[in-house]
């Protein structure tokens, strides 16, 4: 993929979370850009201190926006990472924001703004689903509205959308993702999940392979794809039983032959035990096959992926495996 060679510099929010550790760290390391960086609590961020010679940390909340737009200077890109998951704060971090500094950037010269969503609220094909903005939790609706606010805009900027499947990832010294927590906290009880059997696809990827991805698309010509620019972040789709298959043989246990659970099994259950489900949890329940057509990752722009395959990305989280 063709690169640009101008030394730029680029806005960051969200950098002390989970995925924005990883790209601040992989900016700083393998590129000269100079990175701008509003944080809320810069103690938050762990990097070695030769990573932060090029890096200006501005100390504010980034839903306020009036404390810190005039700070910025000059911003040629823009990778907007910051994300609330729930609460009054989701739509004002999620829409609000990500509009306002897009639309500062755009009046002061800025030339390319990536705003992190969610594959949630995306179909197949990459069309946004109607089913996340009607039945999606606080979070899903806020991120199927951030698109449809930063897609619709009338200004002279370059607008990606980066959409996330599920994330795998959190080394020593950085925050853990939900995906890898659920992992870990199911390890023990791997040996339960060899004995059945579900429908599904899905993808995951890596948070170093997003930064990969993200350094890669920062310093492309062009962009990838079509119009609107909207980018999933993502291996090659897995089956839920591969999954689980990869999974237990990585903790050491053999796959018996296994129990299909079916829908009518999971409804009597959520009836016995009155499991509340939202909307959403009902939909996703019903809609089991979450893969998408074109996901992008590091070996799909040219580069060698961090973690292509399950055992890698678990021993990089700390899941131990057994032999």
């Amino acid at each position: 993929m063709p690169r640009a060679k101008k030394t730029k510099r680029i806005l960051i929010t969200g950098g002390s979370g989970c995925v924005g550790h990883y790209l601040v760290e992989e900016l700083a390391r393998e590129t000269k850009h100079e990175l701008v960086l509003v944080l809320r609590n810069p103690a938050k961020l762990q990097l070695a201190p030769e990573h932060m010679e090029r890096i200006t940390v501005i100390e504010a909340d980034v839903k306020d926006t009036g404390a810190y737009l005039d700070k910025l200077g000059h911003i040629d890109a823009a990778i907007l990472a910051a994300a609330c998951w729930g609460g009054p704060d989701a739509p004002v971090v999620n829409v609000d924001t990500k509009v306002a500094i897009t639309r500062h950037l755009a009046a002061h010269g800025g030339s390319r703004v990536f705003y992190f969503s969610s594959a949630s609220v995306l179909d197949h094909d990459g069309s946004m689903l109607q089913a996340a903005h009607d039945l999606g939790t606080e979070y899903i609706r806020s991120k199927y509205d951030q698109v449809v606010a930063i897609e619709s805009m009338d200004v002279d900027i370059e607008r990606i959308g980066i959409f996330p499947t599920l994330v795998l990832g959190g080394e020593e010294g950085k925050p853990m993702s939900h995906f890898a927590k659920l992992l870990k906290e199911a390890a023990p009880w791997a040996w339960a999940a060899s004995f059945f059997r579900a429908d599904g696809r899905f993808h995951y990827i890596h948070t170093r392979d997003i930064a990969r991805t993200m350094r890669i698309l920062v310093d492309a010509k062009d962009i990838p794809g079509g119009k609107p620019a909207r980018i999933v972040l993502g291996n090659t789709a897995t089956s839920v039983n591969q999954f689980v298959g990869d999974f237990t043989k990585y903790r050491g246990i053999r796959n018996p032959v296994g129990i299909k659970l079916r829908d009518s099994y999971a409804r009597v259950f959520i009836k016995l035990f009155r499991v509340q489900m939202e909307a959403w949890d009902r939909y996703c329940m019903e809609h089991r096959d979450l893969s998408f057509h074109h996901p992008v990752n590091p070996a799909v722009l040219g580069e060698e992926a961090y973690c292509s395959d399950l055992p890698s990305a678990l021993a990089s989280v700390g899941v131990k495996g057994k032999r």
